[in-house]
């Protein structure tokens, strides 16, 4: 009896575990310059003609014009207006990014420090290793340090 109820448990679970098929998506064309956007009906709560941005977040814009997020979180569908970079920098009370980046000159090697929300990272790169914010970060230095020099002297 216990392995006939064991056998009928095991027999549940594995076709509670098999996947239902999707029905098969009709690709769009890529539009020139971007990568095609995957086309997915969106979930409830979501109007119908919301634009899939990844698995969980969809956009969409309103008859006035102002775009909005729908993002599915563990408790629910959550609506928020979409921020543009500027609003995203003044929300986290940023006004420059490279503004938490240094560079120090140590030999033939730069050593950059960034702060960040889990303390203060460091590396250090070649001159011509480097990436563009690094390069801006290190012109940015080279000219703090000329204008010091011409009000030394």
């Amino acid at each position: 009896m216990k392995r006939l109820l064991l056998s009928v448990c095991v027999v549940a679970a594995m076709a509670a575990a098999q996947p239902t098929p999707q029905p098969p998506v009709a690709p769009q064309p890529p539009v020139a310059g971007q990568k095609p956007a995957p086309v997915r009906k969106p979930p409830a709560g979501v109007p119908a003609n919301a634009t899939m941005v990844d698995e969980i977040t969809w956009r969409v814009v309103d008859a006035q014009g102002k775009p909005w997020m729908y993002k599915v979180t563990p408790f629910g569908m959550m609506k928020s207006a979409e921020l543009t970079v500027t609003e995203q920098q003044k929300r986290d009370g940023v006004s420059d990014p490279l503004d938490g980046m240094s560079v120090k000159e140590e030999g033939g090697l730069l050593k950059f420090s960034r702060t960040g929300p889990f303390g203060v990272s460091n590396w250090t790169k070649k001159k011509n290793d480097l990436d563009a914010e690094e390069k801006a970060v290190w012109d940015r230095s080279q000219a703090a340090r000329k204008t010091t020099a011409g009000t030394k002297e």
